[in-house]
């Protein structure tokens, strides 16, 4: 029942709009000429707009590889820089003690006596907890 009723009502909007399409109104091309060469003096009269040009519109996917590329580049010379760092670093612990200056090596001494006695005092003491309670 209500598909009908909307069928109906297509069908009656479709007729409408047949009968108004079909129907040239009276004196449309008496004045047509006269409608077209208005139109073209007004686009005449108005100012043009400037295309806008896109320096780079072709090029596009080259510039995303190029962007990818230099921070792939980027990223591998800071990781390489710092893995360079590391590796001097490195060598820096393989110093040959006997090229020292001995006083160097006894303000290092003095230095880290405290800590080392500190590091030996409780080395002892666990040692020994560890030894009491063994014998018991």
């Amino acid at each position: 029942m209500e598909n009908e009723s909307i069928s109906k009502e297509l069908a009656t909007a479709l007729n409408s709009f047949k009968a108004k399409s079909d129907q040239v109104p009276e004196g449309y091309f008496d004045q047509f000429e006269q409608e077209l060469m208005r139109q073209i003096q007004t686009e005449k009269q108005q100012p043009k707009q400037a295309t806008i040009l896109s320096m780079f519109a072709n090029q596009k996917k080259y510039l995303v590889a190029a962007s990818l590329l230099f921070a792939i580049a980027t990223g591998y010379l800071f990781y390489n820089d710092t893995e360079q760092k590391a590796n001097t670093m490195a060598k820096v612990d393989l110093i040959d003690i006997k090229t020292l200056p001995d006083e160097l090596i006894e303000a290092y001494v003095n230095n880290n006596e405290l800590i080392a006695e500190v590091e030996w005092n409780s080395a002892i003491e666990n040692a020994g907890s560890s030894i009491s309670t063994n014998n018991n």
